[in-house]
This record gives C-alpha cells, structure tokens and sequence, in this order.
C-alpha cells in the first residue's frame, strides 16, 4: 500500500475508534448531534494525522536505510571474497617467484665460491677475487630474504606443515642457535647471554623453525642494542605446563604502535638504527608465524629507549618434562 493510502485507512481506522471511545466515556443517554460528531472527527484527524504521517516518514527511512546496509553487507562480503583471493593468489605468487629465484641463485653461489675459493686454480686479476667475494656475499644474503618470504608464502598459502616434526631436547639446540649468533653480536658490540638450564625439557617440533624463530628474535634484538648493551635469552617452564622462551634486550625499545607495525610483515619502524642494518622486515611476522604453526604464542613488550622482551610460548601438549614423560 502507497504512503497516502496507508495514511487515509490509518486515519480512518483512528476517527472510528475515537468516536467509539467518546461514546463509551460521554454519552449519557442523550442523542449524539451532528456538530460533536464533527468536533470528534475533527479533534481525531488533527492529533492522528501528524502522527501517522510522521511514522510513515520515520518507516520508509527505516526501510531505506534496511536496503542501503543490505546493500552494503553485499558489498562487503564480496569485497572481502576477492581480498582473500587477492592473498592467497599473492601467496601463491610468492612462493612460486621465491622458488624461480633462488634456482638461478644456487648456481650464482656455486660457481662464485668456486672462484672465490680459486678451487680451479688461482685468479691472477685481485679485482676479480675481490668481485667474487662480493657476489658471493651478496648472493648469500639475497639467498636469506628470498627463504624467508618463501616461507611466509607457504605459511600463508597453508602450505607449510609440521608432518617433519620430531622430539628433541630443546636446551642444546637453543644453545647451539645462540652459538651461531655470536659473532653478530661481537660485530655490534653487544653482549649475548644463554641463560637456558639443562633441564631435559623436549619439544615436539619442527627442529628447523625453532632455531630459525630463535635466530630471528635474537638477530633483531642485537640490531637494534646499541653497542655496550646486551641480550638475555631465558627459558622455564610454567605452572601449566606450557614451556616459554624470552629473548630480553636493552636496546631502543618501541611504543605500542611501533610495535604493532614491527609485526606486520615488511614493516620496519624508523629509528637511529634502521639505515645501519639491512633487513626486510620479515623477521618478527615470520618468527610469529612459524610459531603459530605450532600451535604457540608470541607476545611483546617494549619501553622506548629501555629494552624490549619478546617470549614464545609452547602449549603444554607440545611439552615433554621428566616428570610427566616418567608418569
């Protein structure tokens, strides 16, 4: 029914039950004139009118503003269908432009050690020598970026499994890990501490990404440590069983928002340290991620020009303790 149709059948509807009413609450036996018919009718339409009116005008808002947000929930989800697309089609690109890239990039790494290392005889040419180290060492680090984004791709794309996943002590490895991180932190300045107990813990893992969560954390950490600082790595086991592993540094420190950006995938927050160090950004995003494979949490804190502290924490049933592996 038409706004104007529904506003004369309401009005209608509204004299009847107006005049029913008079009738019941003042008639007192005497005839109903003409001329109070009339006030009714017309007292009725000057109060029912404007009202009725008005509550058409406020439901075909409603009824505009219910097709507008129909509309848009349409809108939105479809936008939201081809931005899924979008990702898994960029994950999809990466991974396959990641694994294109690092074929040719073997061979450019071989073939310069082979000259680097003269395995074929000597270079006469110091230039040469010094151009092989170069690419060789440019070859390598190109090498790192290219896996990590490869496997944020796969991560993403929900192509990476844990179907490799052993049990190992993880003390020794997160040793070993450090280990290999050394000399970074002497090239810096900047003191790395294993704080790690022998405690015979086992993790069921994917041995790989763990060092390379580990690797991760502590690299940034010693970026961003100016020199003379230090680095604290620390492991227990919690009252629930869950096992966490907390990288400490007293470096530059971030504030919320700058940590909120540090984990997102290539982003890099602006500081006194950013043009000293190469890097992708890649680093926190892939360490989180990998950690979530598993099933794990990685949280943050930081105070600016303070430290930060990072801890990834294991779910129980990944946790294998003497006590629980003898029970």
């Amino acid at each position: 029914m038409s706004p104007a149709g529904s506003t004369i059948v309401l009005s209608a509807m509204a004299v009847v039950m107006a005049a029913l009413v008079h009738l019941v609450l003042y008639f007192d036996g005497a005839k109903l004139t003409s001329l109070a018919f009339a006030n009714i009718i017309i007292e009725t339409l000057a109060v029912a009118v404007p009202l009725i009116l008005y509550s058409r005008w406020v439901i075909n808002q409603l009824e505009k503003s219910r097709t507008q947000l129909t509309a848009m929930s349409r809108r939105l989800a479809f936008a939201v269908d081809e931005a899924e697309l979008a990702n898994r089609a960029k994950s999809s690109f990466l991974a396959n432009m990641s694994h294109e890239l690092r074929t040719p990039l073997n061979a450019i790494l071989g073939f310069s050690e082979v000259m680097k290392d003269q395995h074929l005889g000597p270079v006469q040419n110091s230039r040469y020598l010094s151009y092989a180290n170069d690419i060789h060492s440019s070859g390598r680090h190109l090498l790192a970026i290219i896996n990590d984004v490869l496997d944020l791709a796969k991560i993403e794309a929900g192509k990476m499994t844990l179907d490799n996943a052993a049990v190992f002590e993880i003390a020794p490895v997160l040793a070993s890990s450090l280990a290999m991180l050394k000399g970074l932190g002497e090239k810096y300045g900047v003191g790395v501490h294993n704080e790690i107990a022998e405690d015979g813990i086992e993790l069921k893992a994917v041995e790989r990404m763990i060092r390379q969560i580990l690797i991760n954390l502590v690299g940034n950490a010693i970026k961003f440590t100016p020199p003379g600082g230090s680095v604290h790595v620390s492991a227990k086991l919690l009252s629930d069983g869950r096992y966490e592993i907390a990288v400490r540094d007293t470096g530059v420190g971030m504030s919320e928002k700058e940590m909120a950006h540090a984990m997102m995938p290539f982003g890099q927050n602006e500081n006194r340290f950013t043009g000293k160090h190469e890097g992708t950004g890649l680093g926190l995003p892939l360490a989180k991620a990998m950690l979530e494979l598993h099933e794990g949490t990685l949280t943050m804190s930081s105070v600016p020009e303070i430290g930060t502290t990072v801890a990834m924490i294991f779910p129980a049933q990944r946790v294998i303790a003497r006590g629980r592996a003898a029970a």
